[in-house]
């Protein structure tokens, strides 16, 4: 089903959707947008690859299954919703501290940024998991 031009194509959407889906993850915890949004981007970017290089080709940009992504992402935000309890604050407390990196303006880094880091991971891997399931499903047939 794939075709020259879209495998053509691909090498420029590729990287640049992805790129676009990590703006979309990064702006989220002050506008619209977030890990959800970033997440789907993403997933978009992942399975045009799988269409227009094949099964394989996605197996070997992702080597890991789909459910270990989708278990990180889902440690990543539990860790980070439940570490404020442990200060005695409330569950899912961001906090937002600029942080210096020795050049330049400090960099604001809020906590609520690795919960959008989890569910972009999340998301990723259970869009990538069921479009790989269908698509087995497909060519079992």
């Amino acid at each position: 089903m794939s075709s020259s031009i879209l495998r053509t194509a691909n090498g420029i959407i590729f990287p640049l959707t992805l790129l676009f889906a990590l703006y979309m993850a990064l702006k989220g915890h002050n506008m619209p947008g977030g890990g959800f949004i970033g997440g789907l981007i993403a997933a978009v970017a992942l399975v045009l690859y799988r269409m227009s290089h094949g099964p394989d080709a996605m197996m070997r940009l992702m080597p890991v299954h789909p459910r270990v992504i989708v278990a990180m992402g889902l440690g990543i935000a539990a860790l980070t919703g439940v570490v404020p309890l442990v200060f005695g604050e409330p569950m899912l407390r961001s906090i937002a501290p600029y942080i210096s990196l020795g050049v330049g303006d400090p960099v604001h880094l809020p906590s609520a940024l690795f919960f959008d880091v989890g569910v972009l991971l999340v998301v990723v891997g259970v869009s990538v998991g069921m479009i790989v399931r269908l698509g087995e499903e497909v060519e079992d047939e």
